[in-house]
């Protein structure tokens, strides 16, 4: 998906002719992915003005990464309390492919794994519900990198993170996997511009009538 391969940009309008002639689909297809996308958080509908690809607000950054910690902290634990062998080698091997893109400063694709890191582990927790929630929730981090950006780059920590998490889940360490995923995403936020837009006014001017 363009979005995930952070090729359309939030707040960029999509015409339902233009991607019927670019992808020779009938208008009915394209209003169907529209409202599949809309419902996820993807898209923004409004009548008569179309489609746009959504714009995360600030509270809707904060909220997404609360849901994230909320339900990814259950994977992690569904994960660690019974790993499989299969489970472990799965996601180390993940972790050396996410650090092979970054050294070859391919960071597209690093992201792009890194991405794909957190939905793996859902994968293996074995609950289809929790999978399908954090997906949800996944689909929708790049709109947040892409409206709000990160203050400096992380790749190292953030595949450090990675690394101690399989670790301590192959260790069966409940405490440790959900204390680093934990700060795992308190890292990820402390590095997004999430501070409140200023409306630019002095007190007085807001305070007059």
């Amino acid at each position: 998906m363009a979005v995930q391969e952070h090729r359309l940009a939030p707040g960029v309008k999509l015409k339902e002719s233009e991607l019927t002639e670019l992808f020779q689909v009938s208008r009915t297809s394209v209003r169907t992915a529209f409202m599949r996308l809309a419902h996820i958080g993807i898209l923004q509908l409004a009548p008569n003005r179309g489609a746009t690809v959504a714009k995360p607000s600030v509270q809707d950054c904060r909220q997404i990464l609360e849901a994230r910690l909320a339900i990814e902290g259950m994977v992690v634990e569904v994960l660690a309390r019974a790993p499989t062998p299969a489970t472990v080698k799965a996601l180390r091997a993940h972790v050396r492919a996410q650090e092979r893109a970054f050294k070859s400063e391919d960071v597209q694709e690093g992201y792009r794994l890194a991405i794909a890191f957190h939905r793996l582990l859902a994968e293996h927790c074995g609950n289809r519900v929790l999978a399908q929630l954090l997906d949800d929730l996944l689909s929708r981090m790049p709109l947040i990198l892409l409206t709000h950006g990160t203050r400096r780059s992380k790749e190292d920590a953030m595949h450090g993170d990675h690394a101690d998490l399989v670790e301590a889940i192959a260790a069966c360490e409940v405490a440790r996997s959900r204390r680093i995923l934990t700060l795992h995403l308190q890292a990820l936020q402390d590095e997004l511009d999430l501070a409140e837009p200023s409306s630019g006014k002095t007190l007085k001017q807001m305070l007059r009538r």
